[in-house]
């Protein structure tokens, strides 16, 4: 059998050699950079910043006019001085799924047997990564992270040829979670849902290790767009609405909520799907922790009322998250970014702290 490329060997440095540096969130439409100063007991933000990126350079997850994405880099790195980088991988073209190693077997043997199993790549064109969980009386459970290896290569190369300089490519979902979950929820088993304007991402934690990943397609432009036509208003005007009075039920905002009512339970019905999944027996009998905590992030996920609806109606407990968990004490520092738009550099944050910690995954 062809041998895959180990992911870490290729892309992810030892612990040890591990530096910090700017944490860069490429996605189809933008770039956002985090770079955090201080030390890890006395962290502050030093830089944030996010350049658009022209329709169709990246569709997908996949680099479709790399000379474009270089050049928005190029110029970040030159306005900002961005030098070591951390950047991220799209989840859409990502392989991510638990599995199990018997006691006495070797993890590596293991999992490289079972990689074409579960990634329908040739083994030589797989990149691949994978990290302990938990341990279990039939053995060690552990999350396998695979990529094609084209796909790796596209997004390593746009940062060299940028001038950065590339510490390590991460799946943008364990990004957002190392930013996310606090160290008190790190042992618990979490779903995130980061809402953004025309994706929903959904992802689950276990033990800090993101384990399961989805996307659906429905996103905050959705609630935007059910305003417009309930109102007959511009676009700013209806996002205004929905950040000011939001999903909050009552006498006064009932026409709001049944604008937007209809969106929001699709979303609903989209968390509780991929929730039941994860809470069902498996058909290879794997164990799994069940859900007992939900996250929502992303820049609609500030919204009013949608974080008591999801918890009242699909009986878990549901927080908005808070970006900088893992950064810095809110009580001691403020950073100079409003809330609500502090919620889309989640993924950045993420990759910043990626190498500033090792007490972090």
């Amino acid at each position: 059998m062809a041998s895959a490329s180990k992911f870490i060997f290729a892309v992810r440095p030892p612990a040890a050699l591990s530096m910090p540096g700017f944490g860069v969130d490429i996605s189809n439409s933008s770039v956002k950079c985090i770079e955090l100063g201080g030390t890890p007991f006395a962290r502050n933000l030093k830089t944030h910043v996010e350049m658009a990126i022209d329709s169709g350079v990246i569709v997908d997850g996949d680099i479709e006019t790399p000379d474009k994405l270089v050049d928005v880099l190029r110029t970040i790195r030159l306005k900002y001085g961005v030098k070591n980088v951390h950047a991220s991988l799209p989840e859409k073209k990502a392989f991510i799924y638990q599995t199990l190693v018997p006691t006495g077997r070797a993890p590596q043997d293991a999992i490289a047997f079972d990689l074409e199993a579960h990634v329908p790549l040739p083994p030589e064109e797989i990149a691949y990564d994978f990290d302990f969980v938990r341990e279990e009386k039939e053995g060690r459970i552990y999350t396998v992270t695979a990529f094609a290896r084209r796909v790796t290569e596209a997004y390593e190369r746009a940062v060299i040829r940028a001038g950065m300089l590339l510490k390590s490519l991460e799946v943008e979902s364990q990004s957002l979670a190392r930013a996310v979950v606090s160290t008190a929820n790190r042992t618990r088993t979490m779903l995130i849902v980061e809402v953004g304007k025309r994706t929903t991402r959904i992802c689950i934690t276990d033990r800090g290790t993101v384990s399961y990943t989805a996307t659906a397609e429905l996103g905050g432009d959705m609630l935007t767009d059910a305003l417009v036509r309930h109102f007959s208003i511009s676009s700013d005007e209806a996002e205004t609405i929905k950040n000011e009075q939001g999903f909050l039920v009552g006498s006064s905002n009932t026409e709001v909520v049944e604008a937007m009512a209809n969106v929001v339970s699709v979303m609903k019905d989209e968390i509780a799907s991929h929730l039941s999944y994860w809470n069902s027996p498996t058909i290879d009998d794997l164990p799994r922790l069940p859900i007992d905590g939900i996250i929502i992030s992303g820049g609609n996920a500030n919204m009013a009322g949608f974080a008591p609806y999801l918890e009242r109606v699909l009986k878990v407990p549901v927080t908005v998250a808070n970006v900088w968990t893992n950064a810095f004490d809110l009580d001691t520092y403020i950073p100079d970014v409003p809330r609500r738009e502090s919620l889309e550099y989640g993924t950045a944050v993420g990759l910043a702290l990626k190498g500033s910690d090792s007490s972090l995954w």
